[in-house]
């Protein structure tokens, strides 16, 4: 009786939220500010109140804060910082404490050595304590994409009052896009976003970028996304694309070899330009053997025109990202021959296979990407080596293969039995795969099956059969949807874990 009533209790107590574990910590305050001036340069100032709830935020999360800047254009000050601990005693940040580092993207790069990473450590942390911090950064007129905001919030912890203030100069506007509710009033020249409650974002796999909360706002829409490409700088590379190209004829070819030869003598440099703030001119990154996406995609350029090639630079954006935003490309392509190169150097693919959740834009506009889809057909023989084989007792127990592409391919993991947030699969997907399985010894005896569950997102299908020493086995699975709402998530969970059960991929042979 005692451990029913407890039970009870042990369950109200729950429902009721009192065995609810805190977040990692919570943003009391959370406050960006931009001044765009009128001769280009722009104010930024954070604000943050930080209460850190546990150990791992201290030790993990929160201890530190990191701002990479850029001196030849930008200026850092530590405008305030303290530590206020559980018992209201102020600990105030102690000059040691503010430390300069490169940037981990800078290290092999030393064009970019000059680039400043400054980290705060903060001082007398412990549970209940609240970490406050001021800074601002200065940045000179010319400085790409200085007009552009972009504020994604997947912190790990909740924000209960956020507020963006954006002041822009006499006679401009600010265009802003947001996809979870912020207010957004206008005083004059005064912009103010706010929002409230944001929750934590928790850590899932094959979340969407999409469903994360964000704001994207520029003072400068006009200029478009083409003002990327302005700013890749052209150079007679004749001499070298003679070299590259030498003994090929068609330009196919020699773009190929363009891409090859980037590979092999150029290392890429991960820095975005929102923090390299220049493009080299490409006999520079030639001299250096290392560029950034954009370096690499202005020497391509330059290659295939003095190749000859008819070539244009292709900029990937998030598929949230509206095209006004210059400078938030991900990554930087060569559309040429038919066939898309990557800025990086060593992989290409045809036009027409420029498929996923992404925007492509162009110097002449946007590109048309379809919807990642995967059609796979496997076919294979499969002859039972003793060798691979786990004995047991009388028997030996194998593994099938898995398959080089398709779903097996995805490796996803164990999926939890609960989702937050959407699923996103890598692809929609229609895959057949048909291993003919043979032993050279003994009789297969495992027991034949055929399993099929359908759902919103698709059907897969598992089947067996077994004659003496040879077996059929097939797998059928096609997902119709590349994005799964959690509505639907179990019906997938039940799916994926049908298609990965070892029990089903599993062949026994009788010695």
């Amino acid at each position: 009786m005692r451990k029913t009533v407890f039970t009870l209790l042990s369950g109200i107590m729950i429902a009721t939220g009192l065995f609810a574990q805190k977040t990692e910590g919570e943003f009391l305050s959370l406050r960006d500010k931009y001044t765009f001036r009128s001769d280009g340069s722009v104010v930024y100032k954070h604000h943050k109140e930080l209460k850190v709830n546990s150990l791992y935020s201290i030790h993990n999360l929160y201890g530190e804060t990191f701002i990479v800047y850029n001196p030849q254009f930008q200026t850092l000050t530590i405008d305030a910082c303290h530590t206020t601990q559980a018992d209201g005693t102020v600990i105030p940040l102690p000059p040691n404490a503010l430390n300069e580092v490169l940037p981990s993207a800078a290290a092999d790069a030393p064009a970019y050595n000059h680039l400043k990473e400054m980290v705060v450590t903060h001082t007398g942390l412990e549970p209940g304590a609240v970490i406050s911090l001021d800074y601002t950064i200065t940045t000179k007129p010319g400085f790409p994409g200085a007009s552009d905001i972009f504020r994604r919030f997947a912190e790990a912890s909740p924000i209960k009052d956020y507020t963006l203030t954006v002041e822009v100069p006499a006679g401009k506007e600010l265009t802003v896009s947001q996809n979870f509710g912020a207010k957004v009033s206008k005083d004059g020249d005064v912009y103010v976003i706010k929002a409230s409650g944001i929750p934590a974002r928790l850590s899932e796999p094959y979340a969407p970028v999409d469903d994360v909360p964000y704001i994207y706002a520029s003072v400068n829409p006009g200029e478009g996304a083409g003002a990327i490409f302005s700013l890749l700088p052209k150079e007679n590379m004749s001499s070298l694309a003679n070299e590259i190209c030498q003994g090929k004829t068609s330009d196919r070819d020699k773009m190929d070899a363009i891409s090859f030869w980037m590979m092999e003598n150029l290392a890429l440099c991960a820095l975005p330009l929102k923090q390299a703030g220049v493009v080299r001119k490409p006999s520079e990154v030639v001299r250096t053997a290392y560029g950034t996406f954009e370096e690499k995609a202005a020497l391509m350029l330059s290659l295939a025109e003095a190749a000859g090639i008819k070539a244009e630079p292709v900029a990937m954006f998030e598929p949230t990202c509206p095209p006004n935003l210059q400078t938030l490309s991900g990554a930087m392509w060569i559309k040429a021959c038919g066939k898309m190169y990557s800025a990086a150097g060593g992989f290409s693919r045809d036009e027409t296979e420029l498929t996923g959740r992404f925007q492509a834009l162009t110097p002449s506009g946007p590109l048309s990407v379809r919807p990642a889809s995967e059609t796979v057909v496997v076919e294979e023989d499969v002859n039972l080596d003793p060798k691979k084989a786990t004995s047991a007792g009388e028997y030996l127990v194998f593994s099938l293969p898995a398959a080089r592409k398709g779903f097996d391919s995805w490796r996803i993991r164990s999926l939890n039995s609960f989702r937050t947030y959407p699923f996103e699969l890598p692809s929609v997907l229609d895959e057949k795969v048909t291993y003919k399985i043979t032993t050279p010894e003994g009789t297969i005896v495992s027991e034949p099956f055929e399993k099929t569950i359908s759902g919103p997102a698709g059907t897969v299908k598992v089947k067996l059969t077994v004659d003496g020493r040879t077996a059929v086995y097939t797998r059928e699975a096609k997902f119709t949807k590349g994005i799964i709402p959690v509505k639907e998530y179990s019906s997938f969970r039940s799916q994926v874990n049908l298609l990965k059960d070892d029990a089903f991929r599993t062949i026994v042979v009788k010695k």
